[in-house]
């Protein structure tokens, strides 16, 4: 008869597992892992939003950018369905989309005025190559004073030249690595690059762009965001000392695909 015998890897490994439950139960949070119930209803945006809108019932606003294509469109499930922010996104063929929800702040304050900021996930996609030659899934946002664009990317669609399976490069990005750390279970890639001359939050302007990318691109999971930030200042990147929102981002370059969220939600804690 076969021994069995539990080795100290498998023993740690589900300590950690039983642990990382029992945090979560602790903290009245659900696991992102098991929230893959599909969810209907809601409501539609068709419409570029021009800025930030309030979501009626939850701490989050949504904003919408398109151009080109037609049949661009977000769908919010409510603020009490999939955590109150889940939305879907669908696509026809734009230049540019970006549909995002989280927290809009605009209120003057860097982002150490905020706790300690998180969002746990959980979503389904559409195919490789399904969203043009760049697309990036996860955390974005703008801050002020300077002007910053910045990305925690965690996943993406991949193009003609690269896998959806492998993380966005420098050949999608632009600019340069100047550094990586590692935290919630992956290394991120940190890339900075200058756009000159377009679109923001404050119209035609040349600022900078942050990119935290992930390694090894997921679709559920808890992102610690306050530690980019960190990360970013401490390589000499900070951001600027007005944050304007922290959103859940999906934003596609082209192409004909959907993003849906089972769950999304953000969080604050010291």
């Amino acid at each position: 008869m076969k021994k069995f015998s539990l080795t100290k890897k498998t023993i740690f490994l589900f300590a950690f597992c039983l642990l990382a439950v029992c945090i979560i139960a602790q903290e009245g949070r659900v696991n992102p892992a098991a929230q893959t119930e599909k969810l209907t209803g809601g409501t539609t945006f068709r419409s570029n939003s021009g800025g930030n809108r309030a979501l009626s019932g939850t701490p989050y606003g949504y904003e919408m950018w398109s151009a080109g294509g037609n049949n661009n469109r977000m769908i919010w499930y409510g603020a009490n369905q999939g955590g109150g922010a889940a939305f879907r996104a669908e696509w026809n063929n734009p230049n540019d989309f970006l549909g995002r929800i989280g927290y809009y702040w605009n209120q003057g304050r860097p982002y150490t005025y905020y706790k300690n900021v998180f969002c746990d996930f959980n979503y389904q996609r559409s195919e490789h190559g399904t969203a043009g030659n760049y697309s990036y899934i996860g955390i974005y946002g703008w801050s002020r004073n300077p002007l910053i664009e910045y990305y925690i990317v965690e996943d993406w669609y991949g193009n003609q030249w690269q896998s959806d399976t492998t993380p966005i490069t420098i050949n999608t990005t632009g600019g340069s690595v100047i550094g990586s750390f590692t935290v919630d279970g992956s290394r991120y890639d940190i890339i900075t690059n200058t756009r000159t001359n377009k679109p923001s939050i404050d119209g035609t302007r040349t600022f900078l762009q942050i990119f935290s990318v992930r390694q090894n691109p997921r679709q559920c999971g808890t992102i610690s965001i306050t530690e980019h930030f960190k990360k970013w200042e401490e390589l000499g990147v900070p951001l600027g000392s007005s944050i304007y929102e922290c959103k859940f981002l999906v934003e596609a370059g082209g192409g004909r695909g959907w993003f849906d969220a089972t769950y999304l939600t953000f969080y604050q804690k010291d």
